[in-house]
């Protein structure tokens, strides 16, 4: 066998080689694509099962030509070259075809994915403006009943948004520089002015002749007027135990139930002492009698803030707890701005 003979031997079985190997490629592609792209083009995957025909034929004529080409008979090697060159053009054509529909249907696939995109993105607004409508709707409802408390009352005006205001206050210093920094998370600080509003909510149990009274209490006045706190626990724990979820109310209970508690043990309704008062009742009892002192009311008239603050001062250790006083005198400009801006 001559060199010439074996050179168009070795072009032939590489180009049957070459021919198996992409056969093998095209296959794995079609099927990466048929799985994400053209599952639903039933005229594109005929074409390609043709295409795929079309590729074993050429197979088989470099094979035939190869057989024909050894063999020396120059009629049958015309006819399959022929054929090839005639199959070749085809399949070219055909790969054309093949590829702009892979496209056309790639393309549509981006532009329904895009649309999907817009179309959620919108309902991601809408569901957003609705949260945000919730929200409000939830902090009115608080402020509309803890106002019911306060119009029974009749004196304390605007105290609940004030107090509301106090709680936030003290409670971003103390997560500042305090050694309940990790325990004051962003989350506990919105709850804590949440509930703030409802720390009176008990109020509404109390006899209209008690709450109402121009003077001082009696002892027995006094004993109903500090059930005041349970009733108002028990009112938002009735609320609670109708979710299914963890909720501010939790802060809520602890901070209506106890923001009459005292650091040294001395106050109601249960004498709890030092820490083992929630931390959201000790700052909610700050925050209550420095609006109480700068309020004027039918028994006193209203303290300046600087009076205000050396009650304050002088209650460390004994009525509050000696780390939110620390933290109030580190803000208290900002609670003399509230009392002012927000005077009754």
């Amino acid at each position: 066998m001559d060199f010439y003979t074996l050179m168009i031997s070795f072009f032939i079985l590489s180009g049957a080689g070459i021919m198996i190997y992409s056969i093998r490629q095209f296959r794995s592609t079609i099927q990466l694509l048929q799985a994400f792209y053209i599952r639903k083009s039933k005229k594109l995957s005929r074409m390609i099962t043709l295409h795929l025909t079309m590729m074993a034929f050429f197979f088989f004529g470099y094979i035939g030509f190869l057989f024909f080409f050894l063999a020396g008979a120059d009629t049958g090697i015309e006819l399959i070259t022929a054929l090839v060159f005639f199959w070749g053009a085809i399949f070219v054509a055909m790969g054309n075809g093949i590829h702009k529909g892979m496209l056309s249907t790639i393309q549509e696939s981006y532009k329904s994915t895009v649309s999907i995109s817009i179309a959620l993105k919108e309902e991601q607004e809408k569901l957003l403006t609705i949260n945000r409508q919730l929200l409000q709707t939830e902090d009115v409802t608080i402020l509309a009943l803890a106002y019911q408390a306060e119009l029974r009352d009749g004196e304390t005006g605007r105290h609940v948004t004030r107090a509301a205001e106090y709680t936030g206050i003290i409670a971003r210093q103390l997560k500042k520089d305090s050694t309940q920094s990790s325990y004051l998370t962003d989350q506990y600080i919105v709850d804590l002015v949440k509930s703030a509003p409802l720390h009176d909510i008990g109020k509404v149990a109390i006899p209209d002749q008690i709450l109402q009274k121009k003077g001082p209490f009696i002892p027995q006045e006094f004993e109903i007027m500090k059930q005041h706190c349970q009733y108002g626990a028990d009112i938002i724990c009735k609320a609670q135990e109708k979710l299914k979820f963890r909720s501010f109310l939790t802060i809520a209970v602890q901070l209506t139930l106890s923001h009459h508690e005292k650091w040294d043990g001395s106050g109601y309704p249960a004498g709890l002492a030092g820490k083992s008062i929630p931390l959201s009742a000790r700052i909610m009892a700050l925050a209550d009698v420095y609006d109480a002192l700068r309020t004027k009311r039918y028994y006193k008239e209203a303290f300046s803030h600087e009076t205000s603050c050396q009650i304050i001062r002088e209650e460390r250790g004994r009525h509050f707890d000696p780390e939110i006083v620390e933290a109030f005198f580190a803000v208290e400009k900002e609670f003399e701005r509230i009392s002012l801006e927000q005077a009754d």
